[in-house]
């Protein structure tokens, strides 16, 4: 099985939810964080206690839908970039002065700001 600094691994093996990469998509806290929690599922795995059994299916559920929503929030904002990024460059294409006169007169503010900040 794979390990998580190879940047894959396997929610506990119950549970069955496969992230390739998920370390990439998420953020090493994020996928520690997971990983820990399987972990812990995977400890208390031998509790035959009807309230640790139940508790365990809580946490593997939200653990499930934890991953999912990150998941899916992560490639929406990738989607998105990728949507300003082809505006900015359309625009960019269609009025190459402005946006240089634009990119300088925010190099120049940013300056001011800078300059001001280490003065002050």
């Amino acid at each position: 099985m794979p390990t998580s600094a190879e940047g894959d691994s396997t929610v506990n093996g119950s549970s069955g939810l496969r992230t390739r990469g998920a370390a990439a998509v998420l953020g090493p806290e994020f996928q520690q964080l997971f990983d820990s929690v399987d972990d812990l599922i995977r400890r208390v795995a031998d509790i035959e206690s009807e309230e640790i059994k139940k508790i365990r299916a809580k946490v593997r559920v939200a653990l499930i839908v934890a991953k999912s929503a990150l998941q899916d929030g992560a490639s929406q904002m990738g989607r998105q970039a990728k949507q300003v990024a082809a505006t900015a460059d359309g625009y960019v294409r269609t009025y190459p002065w402005q946006s240089v006169g634009a990119a300088t007169l925010a190099g120049l503010v940013l300056g001011l700001l800078i300059a001001g900040r280490d003065n002050g």
